[in-house]
């Protein structure tokens, strides 16, 4: 009787561990056959420099427990790579960078990167150090046979250094990435443009212009300014997007410029070459360009297009070296038309300029930009020339913020090398301070006063009405 009490408790032991088992093997294959597969996200967005990848959004398809992660979970291995010619021989080759990223911070977050207050969750957010000597954090490389900025192609490969668990306390190892691993480019900044504008001229001198651009409309029902910025040379080409982020020129859809204006709309055109092309595909020796009949008609048609939402009296244009030549040369052929202007590293030779130009000129609201440090333009033969017979013909708005050196004024960017002066850019790139309305003081070192307050740039741009 005993031993068969005995047999019969083993034998219930051994049917209970076996569907214990069998229960927990079923447990783990449902969580792999439910589990997402690995993708990520790189968010880049518009520094000074240009654009910079900064975050990594890592959808983990698994629930990870926060308190497992830290910022040396991972590590971040970047590479980009792109074509290139030898400007000698014109063999083309393939360049390439690559390094580690330097991580300052990992969290759980929801999808977009935004950080998650939750204990629990399956996206985790990577955040990067960028600095303007770090060419493998920019998607952008320059062509040196077009002189623009391209997108580079990108490998980003995450690394799992230590383990991670999920919501039941299982160890999670298998998130290091690899080359197949799907990915998407997030561009902040960029999501508020329309950048698929096309605008088509039929020149009677050049022929056919195609012009592309990107637009920002607030949405809002009243009547807003409009803001022009034609891009420089390097930011040419057919993609928008290279306009927008080439340099920060995103900040003038941002909060901290918009503010000045109460919302206003933003209209970036691109050239696919460069706005002092002649028409030969030459720098122009005359002051003209193939574009300013096709350039003009493409703002006149984007202004009736939005007449309801674009007030015409606060029009302001305006752009840096071959965008600050351009500016120059639309005030010249639409004296009447733009409330404002504000050129930075304006390369319009002064030379070329007529007594009858400086005329047209001296009653037009314009705010000049520069830096003594620039090596592209010699300031003393275009702005520094051009402000001060605008001044001597007795303009009474016209205003211009010189620069010894173009520097970095966020205090996050030093020389290096223990030297913790701020990072000096390249000098011709004066529309830093533009772009980041950090400007208030005339060639004079005064400051620029409106009814005896004084304002920065935007502030005394968004007073300005014809």
């Amino acid at each position: 009787m005993n031993m068969k009490k005995g047999l019969l408790s083993s034998f219930l032991a051994l049917a209970v561990t076996s569907a214990l088992l069998i229960s927990t093997n079923v447990s783990a294959n449902n969580l792999n056959e439910t589990r997402s597969p690995l993708s990520y996200s790189l968010v880049t967005k518009g520094y000074d420099w240009g654009p910079g990848v900064y975050k990594i959004i890592l959808d983990t398809g698994v629930i990870i427990q926060a308190s497992t992660l830290t910022k040396d979970t991972f590590k971040v291995l970047a590479e980009r790579s792109y074509p290139m010619i030898n400007m000698q021989t014109q063999q083309k080759y393939d360049g390439s960078d690559s390094s580690s990223r330097y991580i300052d911070n990992a969290y759980l977050s929801d999808k977009n990167g935004n950080t998650s207050s939750m204990s629990t969750g399956q996206y985790i957010t990577i955040e990067m150090k960028v600095h303007p000597d770090w060419v493998t954090s920019n998607p952008f490389t320059f062509d040196l046979k077009t002189f623009t900025n391209q997108y580079a192609e990108l490998q980003y490969t995450i690394i799992q250094q230590k383990s991670l668990q999920d919501n039941i306390g299982n160890n999670v190892d298998h998130l290091t990435t690899r080359p197949e691993t799907p990915h998407t480019m997030i561009e902040q900044g960029v999501e508020v443009f329309d950048i698929s504008g096309k605008f088509n001229y039929n020149d009677s001198k050049f022929g056919q212009i195609n012009l592309t651009y990107a637009s920002y409309m607030p949405d809002t029902k009243k009547k807003k300014p409009l803001i022009i910025w034609l891009h420089g040379a390097g930011e040419g080409g057919t993609d928008p997007r290279v306009a927008l982020l080439g340099n920060k020129v995103t900040a003038l859809a941002g909060e901290s410029i918009q503010k000045y204006f109460g919302d206003a709309a933003v209209l970036v055109p691109q050239t696919p070459t460069f706005w002092m092309n002649n028409g030969t595909g030459q720098y122009t020796q005359d002051g003209s360009s193939m574009y300013t009949k096709s350039l003009t008609a493409l703002i006149k048609q984007y202004v009736k297009q939005h007449q309801s939402g674009i007030d015409p009296d606060r029009i302001y244009i305006g752009g840096c070296s071959n965008g600050g030549f351009m500016t120059l040369n639309m005030l010249l052929a639409n004296p009447d038309y733009f409330a404002a202007a504000y050129p930075s590293a304006e390369a319009y030779e002064d030379k070329l300029l007529t007594k009858q130009d400086i005329a047209k000129l001296k009653n037009i609201p314009i705010w000049f930009t520069a830096a003594g440090a620039d090596q592209t333009v010699d300031t003393s033969k275009t702005s520094t020339a051009t402000y001060q017979r605008l001044i001597a013909a007795g303009a009474k708005h016209v205003h211009y913020s010189y620069f010894d050196n173009v520097l970095d004024t966020s205090g996050l960017y030093t020389k290096g090398n223990g030297n913790d002066t701020p990072y000096e850019y390249n000098g011709h790139w004066s529309w830093i301070p533009v772009l980041n309305n950090d400007i208030s003081k005339d060639f004079n070192g005064k400051p620029v006063k409106i009814k005896g307050k004084a304002v920065s740039l935007m502030e005394w741009m968004a007073n300005q009405k014809k």
